[in-house]
């Protein structure tokens, strides 16, 4: 490897900055790519039937001979969810810590991608990739195997934190390596990318283990079943659970497929310990209520009276008089109002609800900012760009690396798309390259864009109206109809006043194509659509879809 022929390095964000997921970025000289990341992240509301939202990796597909390989920091969605899409385009190594690679290979088997090139590195080692040396250094989180990146690149060192926090008791001894970020301070950083997920809250971010004191109150007041809700990102949450279980006499059961694949990984890579005693399936293992603790991944997992279901694959653990139910994460932005519901529910059923466990301070996982402050005095970087979160909280980890004396010349807030280039002394803005989301909608990929999008909220919003006419191909006369469909707009049964006037502005509208002799298709359509469209708007306030199937004979 040769690091003095070429002095420039280029960083691409294609993703994960100025939002919040789909976190993936490049580094680039001229010779070589590396990636760090490939993550998905989750459709926002206004996405209508969307599934998932990925990267735009075109970038990427235009230099794919430059390309050498992929690090992956850890194993959440949002940092690994694209890899079936990106692999099925281009073959590339992944470099990634064993328990990561573990999620990865499952996810895609799961995705039916088969050969995947994972090459598994422990904290320490070096690999080379081009004009780069990568090295994996461990860092805590809600996950294990979390890592940060180590890059030496002709300009120097680039540290790329990954999710992290400096949990000073972590579960199983897991600690950020504050040791070799000193080290990495004292030899010198060029560039750090850090998380920026909690730039806004304030001092230092609840030790994962604070949960397992939490959870131990509430076992030992509880005297029928106690079921945990929320622990699909956090493993670590799993193992205290299993433990103060095993402490009061019960045992647990995971009641969702990917959290026990998870589980076992982890216990087979060392990364989690706990005995297989410690477990039971209520198929096999018929246990006393006050015996059981169950586990799952959300409320769609709770069978419960007046409760909508959106998954109606996934087993489902009904909730009884008695049962103890455990909220153990916030709601999510957004969901409160759901969660609110979920809870009225879980008390109609009969069962005693702890969501006050959401209100005491939460492990994140991620850095606040006190423990930004650390990272940035640890490793002292010539230049800094915040990653991962939204565009505010980009700008606040801007203004906490100013405050511990950075140039505010040397710190650069970009977004997805804009690219920086470095050399030793100096960094400029390069330039806007292809990036953006690619929507996910069943087995399309990047088939949906802004008009069928707009089309589905129109429909979400004020249904659909269909007229159907069957007209004499040659004469261009009705046969037959106006017939008309109404779904999602009006009850036919309670709206047929308003249907049979629409029916006649229909035949107006195709009056007047004839005594003007429109004959084209189009053109009729297009005056049906203009005249009922305003009649049903001034009758109702409404702006159906109005859709006009016109039939030949």
């Amino acid at each position: 490897m040769t690091l003095d022929t070429n002095n420039k390095l280029t960083l691409v964000p294609l993703g994960g900055v100025g939002e919040r997921g789909k976190n993936m970025l490049l580094l680039e000289t001229e010779r070589d790519i590396i990636a760090i990341d490939c993550g998905c992240m989750i459709p926002e509301e206004e996405l209508l039937g969307i599934d998932l939202v990925i990267p735009d990796i075109t970038y990427l597909l235009e230099n794919q001979d430059k390309v050498r390989g992929i690090i992956l920091t850890h194993g959440h969605e949002g940092h690994i969810g694209a890899l079936p899409y990106l692999l099925r385009q281009i073959s590339v190594p992944i470099i990634t810590t064993p328990m990561t690679a573990g999620i990865a290979r499952a996810n895609l088997k799961a995705a039916g991608v088969k050969n995947a090139d994972l090459k598994s590195v422990n904290s320490g080692e070096q690999i080379a990739l081009g004009d780069f040396k990568v090295e994996l250094i461990n860092v805590s989180h809600t996950l294990p195997g979390a890592a940060a990146v180590v890059v030496s690149t002709p300009c120097g060192k680039v540290v790329h934190t990954g999710d992290f926090h400096f949990d000073q008791t972590p579960p199983n001894g897991h600690f950020t390596d504050i040791h070799r970020l000193a080290e990495l301070g004292r030899e010198g950083v060029f560039l750090l990318l850090s998380d920026s997920t909690n730039a806004e809250v304030a001092g230092y971010s609840p030790s994962e283990r604070e949960t397992g004191t939490a959870i131990r109150n509430i076992l030992k007041n509880a005297t029928g079943r106690v079921i945990m809700v929320g622990y699909g990102a956090s493993l670590y949450r799993l193992q205290q659970v299993i433990n103060v279980a095993t402490a009061f006499g019960r045992r647990t059961h995971i009641s969702w497929q990917n959290g026990m694949d998870m589980l076992n990984l982890a216990r087979q890579v060392g990364q989690l310990s706990f005995p297989s005693s410690a477990l039971f399936d209520p198929k096999t293992n018929e246990l006393p209520p006050n015996k059981q603790v169950i586990v799952v991944s959300g409320f769609d997992s709770l069978e419960t009276t007046g409760a909508t279901r959106y998954n109606s694959q996934q087993p489902t653990v009904p909730v009884q008089t008695g049962d103890t139910v455990v909220l153990v994460a916030p709601p999510g932005p957004g969901s409160e109002k759901t969660v609110a519901r979920h809870i009225d529910n879980l008390f109609k059923a009969g069962a005693e609800v702890y969501p006050e466990l959401t209100s005491w301070r939460h492990p994140f996982g991620h850095a606040c900012r006190e423990e930004l402050k650390l990272m940035l005095n640890l490793v002292q970087p010539q230049f800094f760009v915040p990653i991962h979160g939204e565009y505010r909280q980009l700008v606040w980890h801007a203004r906490i690396a100013q405050q511990v004396g950075m140039v505010p010349d040397n710190i650069i807030v970009i977004e997805n798309g804009i690219s920086v280039e470095f050399t030793p002394e100096k960094a400029r803005l390069a330039g806007r390259i292809t990036a953006g989301k690619v929507l996910v909608d069943g087995l399309g990929v990047g088939d949906v864009g802004n008009i069928v999008l707009r089309d589905r909220k129109q429909l979400s919003q004020d249904g659909i109206i269909i007229v159907v006419v069957t007209m004499d191909k040659e004469k261009g006369t009705v046969v037959a109809g106006p017939d008309i469909v109404s779904r999602g707009f009006v009850y036919v049964r309670e709206a047929e006043e308003l249907l049979e006037e629409a029916k006649e502005k229909v035949c107006q509208a195709l009056d007047k194509c004839q005594s003007t002799r429109a004959t084209e298709w189009s053109a009729i359509k297009s005056q049906v659509r203009n005249v009922l469209g305003k009649f049903l708007f001034e009758r109702t306030r409404r702006r159906p879809m109005v859709l006009p199937i016109i039939m030949e004979i």
